[in-house]
């Protein structure tokens, strides 16, 4: 509960408790004037509205304009700090668990489970590595934010062609060095149900081809925080798992199904359905290693 609910609770106790004299103290507490409607659409709705979007138009023209001359890694912190900015405007807070089984300077195939829209904000803010996405070409035509994405090394696939999709994926081998990352949806999709749907083949190949290791994280919370088909945000707290990463060295093309079924299982650990975001604290951001945005 938060502070001023506690200054309230204790007010109207000790006005019922002390006679009539605190009776109308505590009445005139409770007339106390209140915003009018439309300020608090303003201050509620329509000011965090106005805040995201002059933040996203700030950060993605400054990584445009700097990532033809300055490394990856600028564009990434403020890509991180966008984030945050935005989960902060809508009342989301995040934490993030098991950070020790990332090995620091390691590429990893990032692949989460894929809940909602909003899932994407949790995975940047709260993951202590560096990576690019590979996305729907759609987000990437999207002015600014779309343009950001591509200065920043985000691979589009065409979700209704598997084969270029695929070979879209596979064409992404050079982008997994330095210790960058790529994050890679397995599902494809977001969830109806808020459970894992059948797994796509492309992070698991491009795994066996290159030898990097799969990274399997779970997001709690963000389906229940903005279902899919949703338009309406709620405030909660989303919890971003971190699993044990898996070997791919030495795998081939047939070893791609026993792959998926590893990771599946690894995540499936860590989902927790029944997670309700809305009963968490709404905390600042919490991550238990952030060494990775000094390098």
């Amino acid at each position: 509960m938060r502070p001023g609910h506690n200054v309230r609770g204790v007010s109207l106790r000790r006005g019922f408790e002390t006679g009539a004299a605190n009776r109308s103290a505590v009445f005139l507490f409770k007339e106390k004037p209140t915003l009018s409607f439309p300020i608090r659409i303003f201050t509620g709705m329509v000011l965090p509205l106005l805040i995201v979007v002059a933040g996203t138009v700030v950060v993605a023209t400054t990584v445009i304009i700097i990532s033809g001359f300055t490394s990856g890694k600028v564009a990434q912190r403020l890509t991180v700090k966008w984030a945050r900015l935005v989960l902060r405007s809508i009342g989301i807070s995040c934490s993030v668990e098991n950070t020790a089984n990332i090995v620091t300077g390691t590429s990893y195939i990032i692949t989460p489970n894929h809940q909602s829209v909003m899932d994407f904000l949790p995975l940047l803010s709260m993951l202590p590595l560096r990576f690019r996405w590979v996305l729907k070409k759609e987000l990437l035509s999207i002015p600014l934010f779309g343009w950001g994405l591509i200065a920043i090394g985000a691979v589009s696939i065409d979700r209704s062609s598997p084969s270029k999709a695929l070979k879209a994926i596979l064409g992404a081998t050079e982008r997994l060095k330095d210790g960058w990352g790529m994050l890679i949806y397995p599902e494809g999709t977001t969830t109806h149900d808020g459970l894992m749907l059948p797994f796509k083949r492309g992070p698991f190949m491009l795994a066996v081809k290159t030898g990097v290791p799969i990274l399997p994280v779970i997001c709690n919370g963000a389906f229940k925080i903005m279902p899919r088909g949703s338009r309406r945000i709620k405030p909660g707290h989303v919890k971003v798992v971190i699993g044990k990463p898996i070997v791919t060295k030495h795998l081939d093309e047939k070893d791609v199904p026993a792959l998926m079924e590893k990771t599946r299982a690894e995540m499936r650990k860590y989902l927790d359905p029944e997670y309700n975001p809305f009963k968490e604290p709404l905390v600042p951001h919490v991550s238990d290693s952030v060494a990775w945005q000094k390098e």
